[in-house]
């Protein structure tokens, strides 16, 4: 899998939510997933973790789980 720039994955996440938010749509978790942006679903975790740290996002509940096992998001 290719592994896409932080910025990218970013700003397509970020283009998702603002456009449920400025269109009156409720989010769908399924349309915003690792396998469709083309990212690990380790970087997807961490880009989620990192735009709730930043406070873009929040909401969002993070299990961390066993090592070598995926990662669970609810």
């Amino acid at each position: 899998m290719i592994m896409s720039s932080h910025a990218k994955v970013t700003t397509k996440i970020l283009k998702y939510l603002n456009d449920c938010y400025e269109n009156g749509l409720e989010l769908d978790i399924e349309s915003l997933n690792a396998n469709r942006l083309d990212i690990s679903d380790r970087q997807y975790y961490q880009t989620l973790n990192m735009l709730s740290d930043d406070g873009y996002i929040k909401g969002i509940e993070f299990l961390d789980v066993i090592a070598n096992h995926p990662i669970i998001l609810s």
